[in-house]
């Protein structure tokens, strides 16, 4: 009796699995309700699928700086003293320049014990300190001037000069309809090539933006006065590319 009421249940649980891989094929052809129908049918749709990628390229109107001063002496708090008059400098500098307040903040700023190895054992030579701002320059026009001007003034290295538009949305939108009549202009030459008819846009996907920003690599500026007062920073800002991907479906007969 426990045989017949196992086997039972084998052909019961074969019976269920069966039912859950038709189920699966079925719905993996990914049908459509058709709501006209009053018995409820389930009918398959043929549709395509296209893409569009498309881009613009735009002049920056913003650059990010970093700049900063490097100071070491044998004691660690006249180190600090030096930078932080050297820094002072450098702001009220960007400041005589137009850069608001707001625009310049603290990045890094680290003060660390150097030594040397002499005679199998390491000295302490004295202390290293570094303080690096981050600039913000709402004119990119401006930014050779700034680091000139800033060197000047005491900072000795500088690093990223990175360029950027402030409003990278309206850019996002234009290079999003380029994108998109780029997928309506595929999809309506493979309905035309394959001998198809476009019937309705049934999905719209849209992909993540992607801004190619402008940069700079690092800066170092000392020995820089030797190149005399006319000395100036050579920077050219170029365009920064932003661009957008749609994916849209359609159905066809």
């Amino acid at each position: 009796m426990t045989n017949k009421i196992l086997m039972v249940a084998v052909i019961v649980l074969a019976v269920a699995c069966i039912g859950l891989s038709v189920g699966s094929i079925f719905l993996k052809d990914t049908p459509v309700v058709n709501v006209t129908n009053p018995e409820n049918v389930y009918v398959k749709e043929n549709i395509i699928t296209v893409s569009g990628t498309d881009k613009v390229s735009v002049k920056p109107d913003v650059a990010y700086i970093n700049v900063g001063v490097e100071t070491f002496m044998k004691d660690p708090k006249a180190a600090q003293q030096e930078n932080a008059k050297i820094m002072e400098k450098i702001i009220n500098k960007l400041k005589a320049m137009g850069v608001e307040e707001k625009d310049i903040q603290t990045s890094n700023y680290h003060v660390y014990p150097q030594y040397n190895y002499v005679g199998n054992k390491n000295v302490l030579e004295g202390y290293r300190v570094n303080n690096t701002v981050r600039v913000t320059v709402r004119d990119v026009q401006k930014v050779g001037d700034i680091l000139s001007n800033v060197h000047e003034e005491g900072a000795n290295y500088s690093y990223g000069v990175y360029f950027g538009i402030l409003d990278q949305e309206a850019a996002y939108r234009d290079a999003l309809k380029k994108a998109i009549d780029q997928a309506k202009a595929r999809a309506e030459l493979i309905a035309q090539q394959s001998g198809a008819k476009l019937k309705k846009l049934v999905a719209v996907y849209e992909g993540s933006a992607s801004v190619q920003p402008y940069y700079r690599d690092y800066v170092r500026m000392e020995g820089i006065e030797k190149a005399g007062a006319d000395w100036s920073v050579p920077i050219s800002e170029g365009e920064i590319e932003v661009a957008a991907t749609v994916t849209l479906v359609y159905t066809i007969e």
